[in-house]
């Protein structure tokens, strides 16, 4: 681990960097050493400063990067001319609320966000999928040998039978009643959006968007869905997946920034499937996104079994292959009200690139 000074820091990158190196910064030790011992568990070789400015080198050459910011988004400028195009960022933060974690998520390079207590794990998680590029699974985020439950389903009447599995088995876990309504609320999002504002056919364009959602139900997917949902001492964790795999970050972005500076009352109409997109992130403890392009998306979220938190754990892993393809997705301006994926899958390889 290097803690410092600029001649260290001109031996290191004078060399060729492994694929598993990592530069951990953060302007508290103990929150550095903390970060360090975590990437390492993860695998990663790590170096490690406490500053952006402790940089001696116009571009820093790790493609992935874990920065604290100590709260504060705008300590984030100082980092982002001297990233890689191709760089990965992981924003560490002590707090964060909605509207800061789409502000560290605007550049491109910034793809992940790990809030308060969730350090340690979350971390872990994000640098595991990223060094080994196994991004899709729920089990990532549950403790080992935790029993996971499956559904798939291709219409509105398997949506509907799917979430009554999971709020029966949510009861069935004794999750407080607010938690099982949060959960309903995200199911019904992503199932709804898997099954109906996903599926695009073989020119790219989205099948249903001029079909009326009411007779939308009464069509199938092209391409079944499934979720996957699980129970631990803490927590309850669903997936979501697609077969499509379309859902790009300025997707989220775009439609949760709309919905948070809305000022007017948020409704289905106006503000379609990206309404769900913000739903889901301000009902879930963790958001992550995973997209193979063309072949799958997968929606993974956690809720407490304790009292509601603010979201601490986003995420969005994209696949190399095909990646240029959802640098740019619709927006509430682009859409023009059509509705937008918020997608989810089926059974894509389970080991998909990473890291994107």
């Amino acid at each position: 681990m290097m803690l410092g000074g600029a001649s260290s820091w001109r031996r290191v990158t004078g060399e060729s960097l492994s694929k598993r190196r990592v530069l951990a910064i953060s302007s508290d030790l103990d929150q550095l050493r903390r970060i360090v011992a975590t990437l390492e568990r993860a695998g990663a070789e790590v170096d490690a400063v406490r500053s952006p400015e402790a940089i001696a080198t116009d571009v820093i050459p790790h493609r992935y990067v874990f920065f604290a910011t100590g709260g504060d988004p705008a300590t984030l400028e100082s980092l982002l001319p001297k990233l890689r195009d191709r760089a990965h960022v992981t924003v560490v933060a002590p707090k964060a609320k909605l509207v800061d974690l789409t502000a560290y998520l605007r550049d491109d390079r910034v793809n992940h966000v790990v809030v308060g207590e969730e350090l340690d794990h979350g971390v872990f998680v994000t640098a595991q999928k990223l060094l080994t590029g196994d991004i899709f699974g729920i089990e990532k985020y549950l403790p080992p040998e935790t029993p996971v439950h499956y559904a798939r389903l291709r219409d509105f009447a398997g949506r509907g039978r799917a979430i009554q599995t999971v709020l029966d088995f949510a009861e069935e876990s004794k999750l407080r009643r607010q938690v099982r309504g949060a959960i309903g609320q995200v199911c019904e999002e992503l199932l709804m959006n898997a099954l109906y504002d996903a599926p695009v056919d073989a020119d790219g364009q989205p099948m249903f968007a001029d079909v009326d959602p009411h007779d939308r139900i009464e069509t199938r997917s092209p391409r079944p869905v499934s979720i996957r949902y699980a129970a631990t001492d803490q927590s309850f964790a669903i997936a979501v997946r697609d077969r499509f795999g379309r859902l790009a970050k300025n997707t989220v972005l775009a439609y949760i920034d709309k919905c948070i500076h809305s000022p007017t009352q948020i409704d289905r109409k106006t503000y379609g499937a990206g309404l769900g997109l913000y739903l889901v992130a301000n009902a879930a403890a963790t958001y992550v996104v995973n997209v193979a392009y063309g072949i799958a998306t997968e929606v993974v979220c956690t809720f407490d079994r304790g009292a509601k938190s603010p979201l601490r754990l986003v995420g969005m892993f994209v696949h190399p292959g095909g990646a240029e393809m959802l640098k740019q997705g619709p927006t509430p301006e682009t859409a023009a009200g059509r509705g937008i994926p918020v997608e989810t899958e089926s059974d894509p390889p389970e080991r998909i690139g990473g890291g994107g």
